[in-house]
């Protein structure tokens, strides 16, 4: 099915060859990618727009589970999955893939390097950038926005217990039932509130 679709949206675009130009908001794509050996033959070429070629990137996948597509993919700005993007990651850990065709005390350096461009970039023009999300200050305004993940829950306990659990909506009143109370509870002394797996 998934290969019908993928043939369909290839032999469909490739007489928009006319229109593809810079800026033309076309993308060259390969019908056999070259990461499967494909060419740069006319024949191997169709003319995409984004969307259809992160499509395209999604059906190869469907096909043949190569994670370079699901590469191709997030390249093209698909929002992929974390189970897609810890794929990705362990295929380039696995084959040595940018960051990992790097030796670690070369990384290690990168990562200083960023981290001191951060802050500089920071600290001149204060910008809101991953630096300023680790500072104090970045850690509080972060806090205050809250999560999409959580909205709509609340947080509740157990009484005796130290841990809290966030509850949807749907399931409060059977917590209620349960013996559940709304906050973290009380913590006992010296020890730290504990989530509730």
């Amino acid at each position: 099915m998934f290969d019908r679709i993928y043939s369909n949206l290839c032999e469909g675009n490739k007489s928009r060859k006319e229109d593809y130009k810079k800026y033309s908001g076309l993308h060259e794509h390969h019908i056999v990618p070259k990461h499967m050996g494909g060419t740069d033959d006319d024949c191997n070429l169709t003319y995409l727009n984004v969307r259809e070629h992160i499509i395209a990137h999604y059906l190869l996948w469907k096909i043949y589970k190569n994670p370079n597509d699901l590469r191709s993919m997030k390249m093209l700005g698909a929002n992929l999955s974390t189970q897609h993007r810890k794929i990705i990651g362990e295929f380039c850990r696995d084959n040595q893939i940018g960051f990992f065709s790097t030796p670690v005390e070369e990384r290690k350096e990168w990562m200083i390097r960023g981290i001191e461009t951060q802050k500089q970039e920071y600290l001149n023009d204060k910008v809101k950038n991953f630096y300023y999300w680790s500072t104090e200050e970045g850690r509080k305004e972060r806090a205050s926005l809250g999560g999409k993940e959580h909205k709509g829950k609340k947080v509740m306990h157990l009484p005796g217990t130290k841990g809290w659990k966030r509850i949807s909506p749907e399931d409060i009143d059977a917590k209620l039932n349960e013996g559940w109370k709304f906050g973290t509870g009380e913590p006992a002394p010296n020890s730290k509130v504990k989530k509730i797996n």
